[in-house]
């Protein structure tokens, strides 16, 4: 497979994956206001952290001086100037597939240009402004529409599995940010003042675990409880431990295995990863500090990304060390990403 289609496969995933996070966490915070009462007066407690999820809170200062939940939600939405609306997102999705269209189904195709026809017509605009929940559970099932697609049409070779490897490293990457944004927050439970149960249960939601964790656990809403489902629960689809083990799954029938001194710089970054997570204790967590556990997760996250583009996009066929992939650019040159030049893309693309 040519080096620029599974950069294109991989971030068309990635791009679908996150419009898809985007819009559940825009629909669960609207919820939580309705159930938040007096709380809710103060919009910017709620609005805030979803910002700081997405690393949108620079862009989004520059443009706004107050956190107003209507700005956010336009911001994040189909705000054409912020490379990470769900506008963008599958634009860029789009645009990946278009690059691709010879590699993946007419039916794939025709779902990822259907949803970017939607959210740039009037009625997107419409519906976003009048009916916000309907808009997000439209981005929602079309994105699912993209994943039952993509399993019941793609064969199990490359492409799947670089699928996989963009799929899953935006969502475990997604989840530890939705985390991180109930790091401050007390985990007491009522009838404990500093309690937050809604923002508990808004995580939950957000994360689409709401009926799963009330299946899983007995004690409703201990924050532990809830942040251990969503970090270390490798049954749950969204958790953390579940996106690295398929990861894995994916990395190893790309790379395959073999000594130590000749894997391949993601297999063995996502191996220490992995084992870390498999070990690992609640109490450990804790006592590390939620922030800092996530943020170290998140620092290994980048650096797997880093090494998968290295590996699979830069050099194709060099045996890195580890400690090179740290030095990948940002961006990869193969793929089409939002607000970066388009000849510079095109360029790029040619030199592939």
């Amino acid at each position: 497979m040519l080096s620029r289609v599974a950069d294109s496969i991989y971030w068309m995933a990635r791009y679908m994956e996150r419009a898809e996070n985007l819009s559940r966490l825009l629909l669960s915070t609207q919820d939580l206001l309705l159930d938040a009462g007096e709380e809710a007066a103060d919009e910017s407690q709620f609005w805030g952290p979803i910002l700081m999820t997405t690393g949108d809170e620079e862009r989004y200062d520059k443009s706004h001086s107050t956190i107003e939940g209507e700005l956010v939600a336009d911001f994040l939405a189909l705000r054409a100037d912020n490379p990470n609306s769900i506008l963008n997102c599958v634009r860029a999705a789009r645009e990946n597939a278009r690059t691709v269209r010879d590699q993946i189904s007419d039916e794939l195709w025709e779902c990822i240009n259907g949803l970017r026809l939607f959210l740039e017509s009037p009625e997107a605009a419409a519906l976003h402004q009048n009916q916000r929940a309907s808009f997000y559970e439209k981005v929602l099932v079309a994105s699912y529409q993209f994943q039952g697609i993509t399993a019941s049409t793609t064969p199990r070779d490359e492409s799947w599995h670089f699928l996989r490897l963009g799929l899953c490293l935006e969502r475990a990457d997604k989840t530890t940010r939705l985390i991180d944004t109930c790091s401050a927050i007390s985990l007491d439970m009522p009838p404990n003042p500093l309690a937050r149960p809604l923002r508990w249960a808004a995580l939950l939601r957000s994360s689409s675990a709401w009926h799963a964790f009330q299946a899983y656990s007995s004690n409703k809403l201990d924050p532990v409880n809830i942040v251990e489902y969503l970090l270390l629960n490798d049954t749950f689809p969204r958790s953390f431990a579940w996106c690295i083990e398929a990861m894995h799954t994916a990395l190893i029938a790309l790379c395959g295995t073999g000594r130590l001194e000749e894997m391949k710089a993601p297999v063995r970054l996502l191996g220490r990863l992995r084992a870390d997570i498999a070990y690992i204790t609640m109490d450990e967590v804790l006592k590390e500090g939620l922030h800092e556990f996530i943020d170290r997760l998140q620092t290994k996250l980048n650096d797997i990304g880093a090494s998968i583009l290295q590996t699979f996009v830069l050099y194709g066929d060099s045996t890195l060390e580890v400690g090179d992939a740290l030095h990948a650019p940002a961006l990869p040159p193969g793929a089409w990403h939002a607000m970066v030049d388009a000849n510079m893309q095109i360029q790029q693309q040619q030199q592939q």
